[in-house]
């Protein structure tokens, strides 16, 4: 590993923060390489209070914390629009060799229609209420978690081309091409639903200086971007999933008590942060969510916050940059 040379100390509301001022080092795999670090005690407030019991958590440090994550890491994100509505695209209750019910939903986010996401919705029929259901992302449109010719092709929204400059709409991912990353039939066959929305719906995972997204409809006048606290590409994810969730309240077969946010990798990230931020979510399964997600940012090991920063520059706050 190459040596960082100085670092700075930056407190932040009672917590250290190693950031670091030499050039970005090599990614270390070596965990003999590992320089010595401290954590913050979770249960100790900013203002030097221990938190002993639930209470003290739920209305003191809890909020510090998300406080902090949302302003330094993530960003802030709008409530719920005024304008939000939705409609039932399609059903078929005869899908998956008649195991299951499919729905596609559209969740407009203003009244005029405009601007949706489609969550595709799986339902077990062999059922005797509402079922608890699995929410994630999918990488690639709707059509490719599942070998069901019926599902709407997502319009893919890629990064762009070098050569042309034009955005990337070409239906060019092809059905079923995830299929094996999603068990949509064990699912259904052990009593669970699954909904899942093509990411690209919400924000397209590349920097296009939040032009492309939703971001645009929650500009102030006057206002290009998001604000160094607001709301980078994973947290207007997590936004989405919360804007699926008002939906599934409103499902009489979701069992909306017992939603599970699930996502992997940047997905992975997604899950812990739309968990963290909306309550309504019953659990989150995250997997591999590195740097940015369960990972330790003061554990120099692996993907560091610097290189973070510097590969996906939209996935975090600007805010976040301070700590690279």
């Amino acid at each position: 590993m190459t040596a960082v040379k100085k670092y700075a100390l930056l407190p932040l509301c009672g917590l250290t923060l190693f950031c670091a001022r030499a050039q970005m080092p090599a990614t270390n795999y070596d965990e003999s390489q590992v320089p010595a670090y401290t954590l913050p005690d979770p249960l100790t407030t900013i203002a030097g209070k221990k938190v002993t019991d639930a209470e003290t958590w739920t209305s003191e440090r809890r909020p510090e914390l998300l406080s902090l994550f949302e302003s330094e890491v993530y960003g802030k994100a709008p409530d719920r629009p005024e304008g939000l509505h939705f409609e039932v695209l399609s059903e078929d209750r005869y899908t998956l060799g008649n195991m299951a019910t499919r729905r596609e939903i559209a969740v407009y986010f203003t009244e005029d229609d405009a601007h949706f996401m489609t969550i595709l919705l799986y339902i077990p029929n062999k059922r005797t209420d509402a079922v608890p259901v699995f929410l994630g992302l999918n990488f690639k449109g709707n059509h490719t978690i599942c070998d069901d010719p019926l599902i709407t092709e997502s319009v893919s929204r890629m990064k762009p081309r070098a050569e042309g400059g034009s955005e990337v709409r070409a239906k060019g991912f092809p059905r079923a091409a995830a299929a094996s990353r999603w068990p949509v039939e064990m699912l259904i066959a052990n009593g669970y639903g699954l909904a899942t929305i093509y990411r690209g719906d919400i924000d397209p995972d590349y920097d296009d200086g939040f032009q492309n997204g939703v971001h645009p409809l929650f500009y102030r006048e006057g206002q290009t971007k998001p604000a160094p606290d607001e709301w980078g590409t994973i947290a207007a994810w997590a936004w989405g999933l919360s804007r699926a969730m008002d939906y599934l309240e409103t499902d009489e077969d979701v069992d909306a008590s017992r939603v599970a946010v699930i996502g992997h990798s940047r997905h992975g990230k997604t899950a812990l942060w739309a968990a963290a931020v909306d309550p309504r979510f019953a659990m989150a399964v995250s997997n591999d969510s590195g740097c940015g997600g369960a990972a330790l940012s003061r554990r120099c090991y692996g993907e560091t916050v610097a290189r973070i920063n510097s590969l996906f520059p939209h996935w975090f706050c600007g805010n976040f940059n301070r700590y690279s």
